[in-house]
């Protein structure tokens, strides 16, 4: 802006201060030019800054070639037009030596009239020092930093771009832009809202990244294009900073993919245990779920035969199919999550729990579509589901425990089955459980006995086998009944310890009767299939030194339903090594002949359902016929069981079966008292 001239009359400053004013100036090089540009007023300031006196300097063109050079008419000539002139440069002292000059000149008008020009000079050569100093220690951190595998911006403390590496280029597609001096919004604005954004744009992103920079700690920016991006700052004395641009993409993939493996089933890619248990937490307001929301708990039932039979990689297959039918039935709102091996849950929350019902009838019948699986044929399994309802007050744990309890009553019910939770279940599953705990514990405390029936041979009326019975006569509750404890044992893990149990103590038993007898040990489907049931059976042989022909493993009907070439294959590695195996329980289950034959039987008992109406019910006494017949076209002999009449006697007599079992010939008794015993008198 030009100087104007000032009336002197009406001038606050006498002439006298105007002088005091000059001379006080003593840092400032002041001088005062006439229209041409010579010197009228050279300051005291100027005489000590230039070295040279007033009286050397006073009216001379201000082009003198010692001081400014060339170039001080241009700047005369640029003030004289715009009325201001800025300009840097090495000026030259009196005595030989430099100094750098900030030289300002200002026009003075009289109206519009340029009437002359004020000047004033400082030294900068400390500042210009520092400046280049600094540029030239940005010049070296921009050569260490040019192989950095994050991007660098050095800003002064006016928020200013000063250093900046390559990779920064690299990373915001910049190379080519010149980008020394920015101000942070506008960089901020290239690099996070591309090259088109504004600069209000930055300043809007950059106050939202500053407010969690302040910290110290990294930011992990998302950018446009899907990648991520870390910053980090950090404070330089003197206002300046540093930031770091880092792409962490990948990094952030991998955590990502980590947190997702933390959450999600790692075969079926559904939600797991972990994640279903944080959605219940994260529903419950104050600790209670929502009214109405639902769990689902479900089980395969027939998935192990599945999995013995055809290997891991079959069963991982089915296992993959379960989950997508579970993700096409599933509702939008709902969460499908694996809990391990063959149990799946569903979480439908708040109103979503109305689906529940229907949702579960509709899964019976899309489960129950044959499983496609490579190289080998159509496999079919079954789903057993339990559901519960939240109530007001209803907690995770409780709907988890709730869940668990209708999934055990449905099993219970038998396959393909579903049963809502009441509460009379949690008093039979925590009833259940007791008694499962004591079981253990009597199993451990070596508490638990054997009894034994007697098996006739109908045609000589002698003992040819006595069949070992568990019993458990509980230290409060008195004798507990196999029919409550044995099913609680085959759906845990406890049935094989107590098979291992029972087939030990049966040989050592059998061992020291009196007579040939054959000792029948029942054996559950979870203690075969591994190979673990034929090493024990051979390893107890072994200790007791019982004969193999002696023991006699019996194995249920339903047992072939579900047999897999696992179960096969021990049934003949046991026959092989003497061992006799009977098909238990005959006419009950679903086996099919070619399944009978398929197994290397040596007897087949009859379901005493059967013989107890054989008297009274020709149809029945025609099944007790057609066993007859067929354990003699087969070779097979055949036992008949439940017989406690002498009717009864008669019928299996003259059906043909060679032994019979009943009340008829005795009952179970302890293993001490299991004495000779034969038909009753007369029979």
């Amino acid at each position: 802006m030009p100087l104007h001239v000032v009336d002197a009359g009406r001038s606050a400053f006498s002439e006298d201060w105007f002088r005091r004013l000059i001379d006080a100036a003593v840092d400032y090089a002041l001088c005062l030019l006439d229209r041409d540009g010579r010197v009228l007023v050279w300051s005291p300031g100027a005489e000590r800054m230039t070295g040279y006196a007033a009286g050397e300097i006073a009216g001379r063109i201000f082009g003198f070639a010692d001081l400014i050079g060339s170039g001080a008419s241009d700047a005369l000539a640029t003030a004289r037009e715009s009325g201001r002139c800025e300009i840097e440069a090495w000026l030259s002292h009196r005595g030989g030596t430099r100094f750098w000059a900030n030289i300002t000149i200002t026009a003075i008008r009289d109206g519009e009239t340029v009437i002359g020009f004020a000047q004033v000079i400082r030294d900068a050569t400390r500042q210009k020092s520092d400046a280049d100093q600094f540029q030239a220690v940005a010049l070296i951190l921009d050569l260490a930093l040019s192989t950095m595998s994050q991007g660098l911006c050095l800003f002064d403390a006016g928020r200013k771009v000063r250093l900046i590496n390559q990779r920064f280029f690299q990373m915001f597609a910049a190379e080519g832009r010149d980008l020394i001096g920015t101000p942070i919004e506008a960089l901020w604005a290239l690099a996070f809202a591309g090259p088109g954004a504004g600069v209000e744009e930055g300043a809007g992103l950059l106050a939202g990244h500053e407010a969690l920079l302040g910290g110290g700690e990294a930011v992990v920016v998302p950018m446009p294009d899907g990648r991520a991006v870390a910053l980090v700052r950090r404070g330089i004395p003197g206002g300046a900073f540093v930031v770091t641009f880092e792409d962490v993409t990948r990094q952030r993939q991998a955590e990502l993919e980590v947190s997702r493996l933390a959450h999600h089933d790692a075969l079926t890619g559904l939600a797991n245990r972990a994640m279903l248990w944080r959605r219940l937490r994260e529903s419950a307001a104050d600790g209670a779920l929502p009214a109405g929301t639902a769990l689902l708990f479900l089980d395969l039932d027939g998935f192990k035969a599945v999995n013995d039979d055809l290997g891991h990689q079959a069963g991982d297959a089915l296992l993959r199919q379960v989950a997508e039918r579970l993700r096409r039935t599933l509702p939008e709102q709902g969460l499908a999550a694996r809990f391990g091996g063959d149990e799946f849950a569903l979480l439908l929350p708040g109103g979503a729990g109305d689906l529940a019902v229907p949702l579960a009838e509709g899964l019976l019948i899309e489960f129950a579509q044959a499983y496609e699986i490579e190289g080998e044929r159509p496999r079919h399994v079954s789903a057993s589901i339990g559901i519960a309802f939240a109530k007001e007050g209803t907690t995770p744990d409780a709907m988890l425990r709730q869940a668990d309890c209708a999934l055990y009553a449905a099993k219970g019910a038998g396959k393909a089955a579903w049963r809502l939770f009441t509460p009379e279940m949690e008093t039979e599953r925590s009833e259940e459980l007791r008694i499962e705990q004591d079981l253990r514990q009597a199993l451990a405390a070596g508490t638990l006995g054997l009894a034994y029936q007697p098996i006739i041979g109908l045609a000589h009326g002698a003992v040819t086998a006595r069949e070992a019975l568990l019993r458990w006569t509980h230290p409060e509750r008195g004798p507990v009944s196999p029919r409550r404890f044995v099913p609680l044992a085959e759906k845990s893990d406890l049935i094989r310890a107590l098979g291992f149990w029972v087939l030990e103590r049966a040989c050592r038993d059998a061992a020291a009767w009196p007579d040939p007898a054959r000792v029948c040990v029942n054996v559950s489907v979870r203690q075969l299939g591994d190979g673990s049931l034929p090493r024990a059976v051979r390893d107890v042989l072994a200790r007791t030194g019982l004969a193999p022909r002696r023991l006699e493993l019996e194995i249920t009907e339903t047992v072939l339903s579900t047999a897999t070439d696992g179960v096969a294959d021990d049934l003949h590695l046991l026959h092989a090594m003497g061992v006799r195996i009977s098909l238990d329980d005959f006419g009950v289950g679903f086996s099919s002949l070619s399944r009978v034959r398929a197994f290397p039987f040596d007897r087949i008992k009859l379901d005493g359902s059967f013989v107890r109406d054989a008297v009274e019910r020709p149809d029945c006494r025609a099944i007790v016929g057609v066993v007859a017949e067929l354990g003699r076209r087969l070779g097979i002999e055949t036992v008949a069981e439940g017989v406690e009449t002498p009717a009864q006697l008669a019928v299996v007599r003259q059906e043909g079966f060679t032994e019979g079992q009943g009340y008829l010939f005795g009952r179970a008794v302890q293993a001490a008292a299991a004495a000779p015993a034969g038909l009753p008198a007369g029979a």
